[in-house]
């Protein structure tokens, strides 16, 4: 995830589901009605998502818009999308972390946003502890949209008993996200989101297959997110790419999923609100 440009080029699923599931949801969002909302993204990545989709939905009057990454290779990248609006800004923030949120962001914003991240996040109660800590004490909301499971996720998990690659992938759960094989899912992370202080709650889980039309897409697309590339050397990689999406086809064969060059996923998309707390006890 230290690619910004390959990222920017290929993360054309992510771009696909942020952009369905913000028509759906920017409906709902609490604005101020005086247009000064601010908000912060959660995992920006190479800031274009962020661009393309949220930007244009903020009042043309906004305070503040703040995209954050754990990465600076991808805040640096993403600063340059923004270079011409004095009012975005990009920041390192690890949104699983378990000290102090810096005193400029922590009960700075409206809204929050997250797409395609918090499945990289092992601590979700520490992550979403954080996300509401990250809203105004009076009153805000959160829209956040990631995978629960999907092909990908499967084919690491195949992948990891291979001989040829078990060595680089011994944590491979870290990598697959904490709900890939959780019952019951959205009672649960609507329960989670109760337990940090949300109320309002509104939690979907979305299937969808996206069609990447050539393999040389699926595979640009793989390469911009697969966490042990980087453990490997250069002519490993091509090859490991090269399973990775065979394995891939050979799910979509065995589970008469078309096309076949396609990644299926189970998503998360959760809405909800925090309000002060002697509204704390309202209908959820």
């Amino acid at each position: 995830m230290n690619q910004p440009a390959l990222y920017h080029r290929a993360n054309v699923v992510q771009r696909y589901e942020a952009e369905v599931v913000l028509k759906k949801y920017s409906n709902i969002f609490q604005w101020r009605l005086d247009g000064q909302d601010s908000l912060i993204d959660i995992g920006s990545g190479s800031g274009d998502v962020l661009k393309d989709f949220i930007y244009p939905l903020m009042p043309r009057n906004f305070a503040r818009l703040v995209g954050s990454d754990i990465s600076s290779i991808m805040c640096n990248y993403a600063r340059q999308i923004f270079k011409a609006e004095p009012r975005c800004d990009f920041r390192v923030l690890d949104i699983a972390t378990g000290e102090k949120l810096p005193d400029d962001l922590k009960g700075q914003f409206d809204h929050v946003t997250s797409f395609y991240c918090l499945h990289w996040v092992q601590n979700q109660r520490q992550a979403l502890e954080n996300i509401y800590q990250l809203l105004r004490p009076e009153k805000g909301d959160c829209l956040l949209l990631f995978p629960a499971n999907n092909t990908t996720f499967e084919a690491y998990l195949v992948l990891r008993k291979s001989p040829k690659w078990s060595s680089y992938m011994t944590d491979v759960e870290r990598f697959i996200g904490p709900f890939c094989r959780t019952e019951n899912l959205q009672e649960i992370f609507a329960t989670m989101l109760r337990e940090a202080g949300f109320t309002h709650i509104k939690v979907e889980l979305r299937h969808d297959t996206y069609d990447y039309k050539t393999v040389s897409i699926l595979k640009d697309n793989m390469e911009a997110v697969c966490p042990f590339l980087e453990r490997m050397i250069p002519g490993q990689r091509s090859e490991f790419l090269q399973d990775l999406s065979s394995t891939m086809v050979e799910l979509n064969l065995k589970n008469n999923i078309e096309p076949q060059i396609s990644v299926t996923s189970k998503l998360i998309v959760a809405y909800a609100r925090k309000t002060p707390r002697i509204f704390d006890n309202a209908t959820q």
